[in-house]
């Protein structure tokens, strides 16, 4: 059988309905090539005869094709089975599935999108991954306040201007950056206002530009005074095998080249 050398491309196990060595096994018997990461339930594909996208395993909901640096912001935000979370962006659903994942199907996570026609592979992508502990909504996350809901954790993968990586046909102007900045400022900002005390929001972007990641982080803790942010510096010691480095901020964390461009920081509400 002819091995398929593949672009970069990782599996997470929907552990709520199969097991890391079990799928392995199943796919392994089928002639994928899987490498260890340094998630026991994160496989990295090294070749495959088939697309990942196309497997009975795929459509069973035994797995997700999804970016190893993008599980680093769900992992930074640890929620419990006992947490109420939102999702203020939620689409395709890699990040919220993995949140319902870490939360082992318990708890609630409100998952928004604005777009509708992505909220169609977000709610097949929850379906077919068996998760029951979500709530959906459609709507621009900064009018979510009008719901006077209160949130134990939040994460917001902020819309940005995205990476090459992603997007090899990648072309940004500044005018594109100012933009996304001015919306990312008001987006934590409201996800901020819906923390409970003590609570914490991750804030995290695909885009590799510092006016989308460090300086937005700078000036909300310059604007606010009932925020502190966290260091997440050593988390990257957990993170073996992918390119992390602390960001121009202390306290922040990036992922660079070859792994997919990623900024996370992490916020706690004060009293």
């Amino acid at each position: 059988m002819t091995i398929a050398t593949v672009e970069t491309q990782y599996i997470r196990v929907n552990t709520l309905k199969i097991t890391p060595k079990e799928l392995k096994g199943r796919l392994k018997s089928k002639g994928v090539k899987l490498e260890d990461t340094f998630l026991d339930y994160m496989f990295k594909v090294k070749g495959t005869p088939f697309s990942m996208g196309a497997t009975p395993e795929y459509l069973f909901g035994y797995y997700y094709l999804q970016s190893i640096s993008s599980t680093i912001p769900p992992l930074v935000l640890n929620p419990s089975n006992t947490d109420v979370v939102l999702d203020m962006c939620s689409a395709p659903g890699g990040k919220t599935t993995h949140l319902s994942q870490l939360m082992n199907n318990k708890g609630v996570v409100v998952a928004n999108e604005l777009n509708r026609k992505r909220m169609r592979s977000l709610k097949s992508n929850i379906y077919r991954m068996g998760i029951t502990n979500i709530i959906l909504l459609n709507m621009d996350a900064l009018r979510l306040k009008k719901f006077n809901m209160l949130f134990d954790k939040i994460l917001l993968d902020a819309p940005c201007t995205g990476n090459p990586i992603k997007d090899k046909n990648r072309v940004v102007s500044k005018r594109d950056i100012r933009y996304c900045a001015l919306r990312q400022k008001n987006m934590l900002n409201v996800g901020i206002d819906m923390l409970k005390e003590g609570g914490e929001i991750v804030y995290s972007t695909c885009s590799p530009e510092i006016e989308e990641n460090e300086d937005v982080i700078e000036y909300i803790l310059n604007t606010r005074r009932d925020i502190e942010l966290l260091n997440i510096s050593e988390f990257k010691n957990d993170l073996k095998g992918i390119n992390v480095v602390d960001g121009e901020l202390d306290g922040t964390l990036k992922v660079v080249p070859p792994n997919e461009p990623f900024f996370i920081a992490k916020i706690r509400k004060l009293g």
